[in-house]
């Protein structure tokens, strides 16, 4: 039987070696708005997916086990489950291709190179705000 939780966990693993930290330890300090948030609400997203594809496989399981008589009544909750397992599956194989597109434009840096450009000031490109108009005096009527 295939690994349920295959496509989070290799996700897990890829985010993990990017950072150099396991995702446990990433998810103590990330700050939200950051890349790294991005990702591991991204990869919550998918392992809630991946639990949703597991619990209406096991639900469609239940209803059509082979020791289960079927009912006329059993249809439409089987049907339903059906239609619930494939959405599961759509859904969980959105996040698993948009997170490992994003995982897959991204490299892990050096840790000589961070510590470089960490020390390094950066500055913003902002440009100087335009000066204040001076005031004009209304035009006087005659």
């Amino acid at each position: 039987m295939p690994d349920p939780y295959a496509a989070s966990r290799a996700a897990g693993e890829r985010i993990g070696a990017l950072y150099g930290r396991p995702v446990a330890e990433l998810a103590a300090d990330a700050v939200p708005g950051s890349m790294r948030h991005a990702l591991l609400n991204s990869f919550d997203a998918l392992q809630y997916a991946d639990r949703a594809v597991t619990f209406h496989a096991e639900q469609l399981h239940r209803l059509t086990h082979p020791d289960r008589a079927i009912e006329f009544v059993d249809v439409s909750h089987i049907a339903d489950a059906t239609r619930r397992l494939a959405h599961a599956v759509t859904v969980r194989d959105s996040h698993a291709q948009v997170l490992g597109d994003v995982l897959n434009s991204l490299v892990r840096v050096p840790d000589d190179a961070t510590s470089q450009a960490s020390a390094a000031p950066q500055a913003l490109a902002v440009a100087p705000a335009p000066p204040p108009a001076a005031p004009t005096e209304p035009a006087r009527s005659r």
